[in-house]
């Protein structure tokens, strides 16, 4: 049982590979940090965008019939457990571009250590090619699950302003490997 748990432990990705890879999968149920200081990691996503016509009409957005559907993939790097800097592109179906959009974000979150969960907000701004060029920017609000220091599980929701293009609404759930 010993061995088992010592295989079953996550190291970092350039500490040791291997384990790495084989501690991506398992649950660790002991007090072991899942989040920390000076972490980065990869995230991939599928997504959900759909127009808005003003963030006072948020709760009015028809999902079964309004949006596209689409995906991702994005890097943040935490400089403490609580903050973190991280930038993502998005692309959907339908679009004109193959990219739809590429934001820039802070994100605040609150490791809850004991239940595997960080609730975060994040904030911030970027570009989006589709449906027009404009700048935009963003707020939103997610949550995480950690079974081990190595994945997280994600879903998080984003409204996005654009002068031209339109708001948005930006659904996210996916998996965050932490390198």
């Amino acid at each position: 049982m010993f061995m088992l748990q010592g295989a079953a432990r996550a190291a970092h990705l350039w500490e040791d590979p291997e384990m790495w890879w084989s501690g991506l999968w398992t649950y660790e149920r002991d007090d072991t940090p899942k989040f920390s200081a000076d972490e980065l990691s990869v995230e991939f996503f599928g997504t959900y965008t759909a127009p808005e016509y003003g963030i006072d009409e948020l709760f009015q957005t028809d999902i079964t019939k309004d949006g596209v559907w689409g995906g991702g993939a994005g890097l943040t790097y935490f400089l403490t457990r609580e903050i973190g800097l991280g930038a993502d592109f998005g692309a959907s179906e339908g679009g004109g571009a193959f990219i739809n959009q590429v934001l820039g974000n802070i994100v605040l979150r609150l490791p809850w250590e004991r239940a595997s969960l960080a609730p975060y907000v994040m904030g911030g701004g970027g570009y989006s090619f589709d449906p027009v060029g404009e700048w935009v920017t963003h707020a939103g609000l997610g949550i995480e699950w950690r079974p081990n220091s190595a994945t997280g599980i994600f879903i998080d929701g984003r409204y996005i302003w654009g002068d031209e293009g339109g708001d948005r609404l930006l659904l996210r759930a996916g998996l965050r490997l932490i390198l």
